[in-house]
């Protein structure tokens, strides 16, 4: 018996799990808002817009109604924006039914209270809904995973059943699925590791070699695991594919929006992103609610105060990266 997903959002990654999932037999509906795109993948199978080159199977649909895009679903996956999702899953929640498998893979913080939007996401949901729900994370390129090649998930849930049950809907020859009740912790190092990956820019944009990208990794994976440990998460996910997985993914691929926004940063005359030829840059907001987290909880994280105060200054940007480095003591 074939299951139906419904993947809300419609962009590079929701589009991407979509193709995964449907190679797997099951049936899949996509929700977007964007008529031109619905459009385009229920009369030639394809999302140039955001996943170019790529034919769709056959057995995915896109529509522009969040109602239809769920009926039937046995699981729904909420892939939009961050901006949008408080939004959709808003609307969604009318459409879930009690024994609805519900996915979240939008990563950051939430601008409001400055947690990250993985939580955020489980409190939003009604109480009834909450023993399914389930936080993706993990490195990821919706490119790659549309190309096939070998890639891997994590699935975080209180509930190992539920994480169990998301990672065997996913799992097979080319997707791998590891399972984890570090709610928490995922979801923390889905949000930390894009402002880590500014700094993994700042070091090519400065034309560093590999061995300063190995230090920053390390250094950055240190920090991360010591803001978990103290929001009361696992310090040891840091090192799990949500963390360091997902770090080496944003951080070193060119695909890695933050890490070109570093190495762009680097001896540049704006900080503006939209002026260095980027969009969306999450690291620039999750930085500012990052480092305040640090603060709050007392504790020395001094690879992100240099990279927050890059972000902070008004000329030769890179500068205080290259202090931090000057200064950097191991231990």
């Amino acid at each position: 018996m074939k299951h139906k997903t419904a993947i809300l959002g419609c962009g590079n990654m929701g589009t991407a799990l979509a193709l995964v999932l449907a190679e797997s037999g099951q049936t899949v509906s996509l929700y977007s808002i964007e008529d031109d795109v619905t459009r385009e993948i229920n009369t030639k199978h394809k999302n140039t817009k955001y996943l170019a080159g790529i034919k769709l199977p056959k057995g995915i649909d896109a529509t522009g109604s969040i109602e239809d895009a769920m009926r039937g679903a046995s699981m729904v996956i909420f892939a939009v924006p961050s901006f949008a999702l408080d939004e959709v899953a808003q609307k969604a929640v009318a459409y879930l039914k009690k024994d609805t498998l519900i996915g979240c893979i939008t990563k950051g913080f939430d601008k409001t209270c400055g947690s990250p939007l993985g939580l955020c996401m489980a409190s939003w949901l009604p109480a009834a809904f909450r023993k399914n729900y389930c936080l993706i994370g993990g490195p990821a390129v919706a490119s790659e995973l549309a190309h096939m090649k070998p890639s891997a998930i994590e699935i975080a849930s209180t509930n190992p059943a539920a994480a169990k049950k998301m990672a065997a809907a996913f799992q097979g020859d080319i997707l791998k699925a590891a399972t984890t009740q570090d709610v928490t912790g995922v979801a923390y190092a889905m949000a930390l590791k894009n402002i880590y990956a500014i700094g993994l820019g700042l070091c090519d944009g400065l034309k560093y070699p590999m061995n300063t990208k190995a230090l920053i990794t390390t250094q950055s994976i240190m920090e991360m695991g010591t803001i978990l440990k103290a929001v009361g998460a696992k310090s040891e996910t840091a090192m799990s594919l949500a963390g360091l997985g997902d770090l080496i993914v944003t951080g070193f691929s060119s695909h890695g929006r933050n890490r070109t926004f570093g190495e762009r940063l680097a001896k540049a005359k704006t900080k503006d992103p939209r002026k260095l030829g980027l969009t969306t840059v999450e690291g620039l907001a999750a930085s500012v609610i990052g480092q305040r987290l640090a603060h709050r909880l007392k504790l020395k994280t001094p690879l992100m105060d240099a990279i927050c105060d890059c972000l902070a200054a008004e000329k030769k940007f890179e500068q205080p990266f290259i202090d931090y480095l000057k200064k950097l003591r191991l231990n």
